[in-house]
C-alpha cells in the first residue's frame, strides 16, 4: 500500500501545483479584503502541504494505509450518497434546520449505527450551531421551509 500512497500523493501534488498556477491568474487581494484568487491559492497550498506529508509518510513506511483499516462497505457508501441526493431534493421545501437535522440523524443512526441519544444530540446541536453561524452570524440566506414563521 505504500506504493499507492506515493502515487496518490504525487498526483495530488501535481493537482495542487496546477491549481496554484491557475489561481495565480486571478487577483489575490489582501487578508482583510480577499479577491477571487485568495481562497483557491490558499487551498492549493494546503493541498500541496498535505500531499507532501503523505509522501514523506509513505517513504518512511510508517503505516500501510488502507490495509490496516476496515474494508470498503458499499452499503454505507450508497446510503450516504442516497441521503445526500434526498437532502438536495427536499432542502428548499422543508428548510435548512429540519433537513440538516434529519440528514445528520440518518447518517448517525442508519449508516454509523450510533445510539439514539448520541444521534439526536449531535444532530440537534450540529444543525443549530451551523444555523447560528451561517444563518445568523454570517447572514447567509437559508431556506426556512416548514419552519417558516
Amino acid at each position: 500500500m505504500q506504493k499507492n500512497a506515493l502515487v496518490t500523493s504525487i498526483l495530488f501534488l501535481l493537482l495542487a501545483f496546477g491549481a496554484f498556477i491557475e489561481s495565480m491568474k486571478l487577483p489575490f487581494g489582501r487578508i482583510s479584503a480577499p479577491a477571487a484568487g485568495f481562497f483557491p491559492i490558499i487551498l492549493a497550498v494546503l493541498l500541496a502541504l498535505t500531499s507532501l506529508f503523505i509522501f514523506v509518510d509513505a517513504l518512511r513506511g510508517s503505516h500501510d494505509g488502507a490495509a490496516q483499516g476496515e474494508p470498503l462497505k458499499w452499503k454505507k457508501i450508497l446510503l450516504t450518497l442516497g441521503s445526500l441526493l434526498v437532502f438536495g431534493l427536499v432542502f428548499e421545501r422543508l428548510g435548512y434546520l429540519l433537513v440538516t437535522f434529519l440528514f445528520i440523524l440518518f447518517l448517525l443512526r442508519a449508516v454509523e449505527r450510533q445510539s439514539w441519544r448520541l444521534a439526536l444530540s449531535v444532530a440537534l446541536s450540529a444543525s443549530l450551531v451551523s444555523y447560528i453561524v451561517f444563518g445568523l452570524l454570517l447572514g447567509t440566506p437559508l431556506p426556512a421551509g416548514l419552519l417558516q414563521l
